[in-house]
């Protein structure tokens, strides 16, 4: 019996046979494609999720520096072969002849700090009276000098209460009415607390982040129960005082055509829901015109936030690509011209490094050109400035084609696609800088000035209502202002709010840069000088790497 299939005889039947299998052969394809489909599917989303997962473990594991260090062992980024990248050539083993030998530059010490400023106490340390007798002759020894040895105390802060005392006059004779001197004015209306314990309160909450448990504690080890109720009320108090020059600020840095902003978020309990939101504290900085760092306080990130701020605004606004200034920009009718951040757009190609590391390292090294130009100009005037970003014109083009060279290949939702999608997005705005000296090529400094907000709600965690955050604003638009000047802030704060209290009108002397010029003895010199020698140490660095990786056209 043979073991070979039956095919029928009917021409008929091996017909239906016939097609049926051609059904199922086209079913069987279909399923196949579907599962090869879902196969590419299920290794893009594993390839998207193994880049969040390497994101996510550099970010808590990892260095938070997006540095791009040069390997001296290998070709410059994999031997790209780009004119703009190309490897350096090997350096020579010595100097040439006829030219001196170039030393690295010494790293510059610490400036020591200067006491000359401090009381002196002359503690004197003298022998008994019996050692001061000659053990040879039995004589008594004289002094021919003495040795010095300087030693730094701490003599813990103090609360002094001061009695205002206030005699009254009047005319024994026709006893015609008393009279005697005014109050003198108080930042907290029939209080006790003087105008230096307010500004110590509001700088050790504001500035130096101490939550006001921790102050109560400190007040307490000076004898003083305090309750923290009784500090927030001078903190509100100091608040509604100093509004005017913060108003005052605002007006100024609007008043300008440039500005400088980001946002971070910060607890708040109240709202319209039941429980904590997350708020937002809105950072506008001035230029050289207006230079103040004034703060916006919103309860959500919504729109209606910057553009109630920047309503008449006109000029150009600096800012992340946050979708809710597209509309600012869309609804000024031109008069808000869009500058976006390098340093964003830098970023999303750094986390696409292990990925796609040809393609954004090349990315990176233009930007690192970009960012050469920008060092080279930074002591220009804005004018000179404007010309020199000349040079930032054709590595603007390169990129620009580069990317649009690569994103039909790239996946959209990589890290790589994600980052050629943002600079696309972002094409124009991110080339604006070179229009004017005065722009940025980055929104690097906005960023810093919320280091008080950022730094501070690790602290105090939350505000304890709505009404707070603007309030907050307040205080924190001064104390930056006096961290901008380098001004001692306590010290910045409490004149202030004594002229305040006093009814004090003439704002413009009671301005951060206006007061740093009439009271130069409470500048932060220290603080200056470390700027000055972190500038110079980075400008070295940058011109050593510049001379040893000459740029070829």
């Amino acid at each position: 019996m043979s073991d070979a299939p039956l095919i029928p005889d009917d021409p008929e039947e091996c017909r239906r046979l016939l097609l049926e299998s051609l059904r199922r052969i086209g079913e069987l394809e279909r399923v196949l494609d579907a599962t090869a489909a879902d196969y590419g599917d299920l290794q893009r989303r594993y390839a998207e999720q193994a880049e969040s997962l390497a994101l996510l473990r550099r970010y808590l594991f990892g260095p938070r520096r997006e540095r791009v260090a040069d390997d001296p062992g290998q070709g410059h980024l994999f031997g790209l072969g780009d004119a703009a990248i190309e490897p350096d050539a090997p350096e020579p083993d010595g100097p040439a002849a006829g030219e001196p030998a170039m030393k690295a530059p010494r790293r510059p010490s610490r400036p020591r700090a200067s006491l000359d400023h401090l009381p002196y106490v002359r503690i004197e340390h003298d022998l008994p009276e019996a050692e001061k007798s000659c053990p040879c002759c039995g004589g008594m020894r004289r002094r021919i000098g003495e040795d010095i040895s300087r030693e730094l105390e701490f003599i813990p802060a103090k609360l002094e209460v001061r009695v205002h005392v206030l005699p009254r006059y009047a005319c024994p004779k026709c006893k015609g009415g008393v009279a005697a001197p005014p109050v003198p004015a108080k930042p907290v209306p029939g209080g006790i607390a003087g105008a230096g314990l307010v500004a110590f309160v509001v700088v050790s909450k504001f500035a130096d982040h101490l939550p006001l448990y921790r102050l109560e504690d400190i007040l307490s080890r000076h004898g003083v129960a305090l309750s923290r109720g009784t500090l927030c009320d001078w903190a509100r108090n100091a608040a509604g005082l100093l509004r005017p020059l913060a108003e005052f600020q605002r007006e100024r840095v609007l008043g300008t055509d440039l500005i400088w902003t980001d946002d971070t978020h910060v607890t708040a309990l109240g709202g319209d829901r039941p429980g904590s939101t997350k708020a937002r504290f809105w950072a506008y900085l001035g230029g050289a015109e207006a230079p103040y760092s004034v703060y916006d306080f919103t309860m959500s990130r919504e729109r209606d936030g910057p553009a109630t701020f920047l309503k008449g605004y006109r000029g150009y606004l600096q800012a992340d690509a946050y979708g809710g200034y597209d509309g600012i920009y869309a609804g000024s009718d031109g008069a808000i011209a869009e500058v976006a951040c390098r340093a964003h757009a830098r970023r999303k190609f750094f986390e696409a490094r292990p990925n796609a590391p040809a393609e954004a390292n090349r990315f990176l090294e233009w930007v690192r050109q970009l960012y050469d130009i920008e060092d080279r100009g930074r002591e220009l005037a804005a004018e000179d400035r404007r010309e020199l970003r000349r040079e930032s014109v054709p590595i603007l083009d390169r990129i620009e084609a580069y990317i649009d060279e690569l994103r039909p290949r790239a996946l959209p939702k990589s890290a790589l696609g994600k980052a050629l999608t943002y600079a696309r997005n972002q094409r124009a705005a991110l080339r604006r800088y070179v229009e004017d000296g005065r722009l940025t090529i980055d929104n690097n400094a906005s960023e810093r000035v919320l280091r008080l907000q950022t730094i501070g709600r690790k602290n105090w965690l939350f505000l304890g209502s709505e009404a707070a955050g603007p309030r907050a604003t307040v205080l924190f638009t001064i104390l930056a202002g006096a961290k901008r000047h380098r001004l001692e802030p306590w010290a910045y704060l409490r004149e202030v709010l004594l002229h305040l209290a006093a009814g004090e009108t003439d704002l413009e002397s009671l301005l951060p840069d206006r007061w740093a010029a009439a009271h130069p003895e409470h500048v932060l010199e220290h603080r200056l000088e470390e700027s000055r020698q972190r500038a110079a140490r980075q400008k070295a660095i940058r011109d050593r790497r510049r001379a040893g990786r000459p740029r070829r056209d």
